[in-house]
């Protein structure tokens, strides 16, 4: 018998998750990712669960200390910098770029493709085939489209599902310990720091480090509204006039909208928070949508991560649901024989927990949306809910 072959369309987290435990199983496993080079520069903190680290161990990465950082509490503070709450929590954040060297090199012996931008799908009773915009034409027996909110594969054979703008964007950055002012080290390298300007949110959260070395790393979010058509649409315009949509490369972000974020920062947010606005090297610009597919398997096609489901950041648990999809499609796939029979399992097990925590995504931010969508919880409860819950207990390192 002849091994099975997969094509994962996207080669991110959710790509490199899904192709690493297909791979475990047996399967001969091709990435095609639409953009050339290394994505290693992408990214920035990310909340985590207990299963992303049980899905990497099974990859076989060793998770070391420094892949994770202890939160241990979410404090509110005023505009002063006083803490007005405080709530005690056990959670863990990792990084990005630490998730996805450690997922890159565990695929190093594998195929992967840089510059294949993915036209659309053809499938017959056996076979599904892959056609790229450069002419080239690949079969396989399965096709995982791992390609994120704008999904090449979701759009074929999902048009009706498309992203919801929530009204509101994240201005996200990274500093450095040694950047961070003195005084504010001790509470923002291991709690979640909130400010809560009216209409906004802002918060500050440690990170894991991007190279192992321990040189701790602390990042802020900021939510602010910004009308789709004109403010959205000012703030990725380049310097050179073009407008890049709704989202723009951060080395292109304009001057003045970087200096304008810092005076807003001094103006609206607490002292620890605004001097992490000030401080990071380069602000990221990510308009917040949400996205909730009606269906993840198509015959020998199947959706996996923000594909399927993009909940908005403030549930803090993307990757770690990427990590889920992609295991319950590997264990379908051992336990069914049948590839088509194998994806309807998994779409019946994976759907309801993407459409609860999208559910749960809107929820905590239908507060920030424009027009007063909903009333700001009290701050004890946003505390509480906020983020990706309870890690249960710190990650092994064995």
């Amino acid at each position: 018998m002849s091994t099975p072959r997969a094509l994962v369309i996207g080669g991110s987290l959710s790509g490199l998750l899904t192709a690493n435990l297909l791979r475990n199983i047996g399967w001969q496993v091709e990435i095609f990712e639409r953009a050339c080079g290394d994505l290693a520069g992408r990214g920035a903190g990310l909340g985590a669960q207990s299963d992303l680290f049980m899905v990497m161990r099974q990859i076989g990465i060793r998770i070391d200390r420094s892949m994770w950082t202890e939160v241990r509490s979410h404090v509110c503070v005023d505009r002063t910098g006083e803490p007005v709450c405080r709530v005690p929590v056990r959670e863990v954040t990792t990084a990005w770029d630490r998730v996805y060297q450690s997922l890159r090199e565990s695929f190093r012996t594998g195929q992967y493709h840089g510059g294949m931008t993915l036209l659309r799908c053809e499938q017959s009773e056996r076979r599904v085939i892959a056609l790229f915009e450069n002419g080239t034409r690949i079969d396989g027996d399965l096709l995982i489209g791992a390609d994120g909110i704008r999904s090449t594969v979701r759009r074929q054979y999902a048009p009706q599902v498309v992203p919801r703008y929530a009204g509101y964007v994240a201005w996200r950055g990274i500093v450095e310990e040694s950047q961070i002012p003195p005084q504010w080290r001790a509470t923002t390298l291991q709690d979640m720091v909130f400010c809560l300007p009216n209409g906004e949110l802002a918060f500050s959260i440690p990170i894991a480090d991007s190279d192992g070395a321990g040189h701790r790393r602390c990042m802020f979010v900021w939510f602010r509204p910004a009308n789709f058509e004109t403010t959205l649409r000012d703030w990725c315009t380049d310097a050179t006039g073009v407008c890049h949509g709704d989202s723009i490369p951060p080395p292109l972000i304009r001057k003045e909208v970087v200096a304008d974020l810092h005076l807003a920062a001094r103006r609206l947010l607490a002292p620890q928070l605004a001097e992490l606005v000030a401080g990071a090297r380069q602000p990221i610009l990510s308009a917040i949508f949400d996205l909730e597919t009606t269906r993840m398997a198509f015959g020998r096609a199947a959706l996996v991560g923000d594909a399927a489901f993009v909940a908005r950041p403030h549930v803090g648990t993307s990757v770690t649901k990427a990590a889920q999809d992609a295991w319950a499609l590997a264990d379908e796939l051992v336990k069914e024989g049948d590839v088509g029979a194998a994806l309807a399992l998994y779409e019946r097990r994976r759907k309801p927990a993407g459409s609860e925590l999208v559910a749960r995504g809107r929820r905590l931010g239908e507060h920030l949306e424009p027009g007063g969508a909903g009333l700001r919880p009290p701050i004890d409860a946003l505390l509480g809910e906020y983020g990706p819950g309870g890690i249960g207990e710190w990650p092994s390192t064995v």
